[in-house]
């Protein structure tokens, strides 16, 4: 029987029934302590996932993670004010009772201050954002830490797949040379050219540029990397499906209508140019490609 230092235990009577464990001598406790003390304090990943009244898409969201091949994480969810806790929801798959997994509980507050709240409370060197509807393909953290560790990069979007009622298919997302080609190319695009949910960076990076902005109330992540860019950060492409994104009717891209006059503001701010009348330009073009995708939805895409 394993013994404190500098006790001592006499043995029990022939035919007399043990005495219990105490709690840190069980095996369970023992083998839980050794799985803990073989984990870095300090993951090297945090996936943070903001989430409002989605509990069965986040289970599937973070059992995603759970499956993964990648050991080095940790998973920081941040329930912005859901109208039943997300807690009941994860303590019912049994999520709760694993320590990798962290939650927070806020008031609504709006998803840049939820992925604020989920930046402070990460603890890993990396940040990878994952929506409470997306789940990420099994070696998508092996991936993305390869490519971070491995190439000295310091942000890094990659492809994805889009699952649909027809069907999938990969998104193949286009790679650049400089911040400032990145940046006019997410201002032109009709389809963005990075998915934020994947999208992963350094911790320290994301904070030294002020995390996400919580005045901007709709198109936050593409304020966020159009202000990294301006900041010149390069951003590296991976060129692999990490996530799986579900369209569906709630996802809020599609609230294209509403964002125009964020896009005029980020256009207007991001998109200066000494050639005369091209940020006129770009905002129309925007206008129209975010119009003729909102009739595109409307008709039932």
């Amino acid at each position: 029987m394993v013994q404190s230092p500098g006790t001592r235990s006499e043995p029990p009577a022939f035919g007399a029934r043990p005495a219990p464990y105490p709690a840190h001598w069980r095996p369970e406790a023992v083998a839980a302590a050794a799985r803990s003390a073989e984990r870095p304090t300090t993951p090297a990943i945090s996936v943070c996932i903001a989430v409002r009244n989605r509990p069965d898409l986040l289970v599937k969201s973070v059992r995603s993670v759970l499956a993964g091949d990648f050991p080095d994480f940790e998973v920081v969810i941040v329930d912005d004010g859901s109208t039943v806790p997300v807690q009941e929801r994860l303590a019912g798959a049994g999520l709760l009772a694993d320590d990798r997994i962290r939650l927070v509980r806020q008031p609504p507050s709006g998803i840049s201050a939820a992925r604020n709240t989920a930046l402070t409370v990460a603890r890993g060197r990396y940040v990878t954002v994952l929506d409470s509807d997306d789940e990420l393909a099994p070696d998508g953290l092996s991936r993305i830490h390869a490519a971070l560790a491995g190439t000295g990069a310091r942000w890094v979007y990659t492809d994805y797949e889009e699952l649909t009622s027809a069907g999938s298919q990969v998104i193949r997302l286009p790679s650049y040379d400089s911040p400032r080609r990145m940046l006019w190319s997410v201002l032109t695009r009709p389809r963005l050219p990075f998915k934020h949910s994947g999208m992963s960076m350094e911790r320290e990076l994301l904070t030294s540029i002020g995390g996400y902005d919580e005045g901007t109330p709709i198109k936050v992540d593409v304020e966020l990397v159009l202000r990294a860019l301006a900041s010149g950060v390069h951003m590296a492409h991976l060129a692999h499906p990490v996530v799986r994104f579900h369209r569906h009717d709630t996802n809020i891209s599609r609230h294209r209508l509403a964002g125009l006059s964020v896009w005029y503001r980020l256009i207007n701010t991001y998109g200066s140019s000494r050639i005369p009348g091209l940020a006129l330009a770009v905002v129309t073009a925007r206008a129209a490609s975010e119009i003729g995708k909102a009739m595109v939805t409307a008709l039932g895409r």
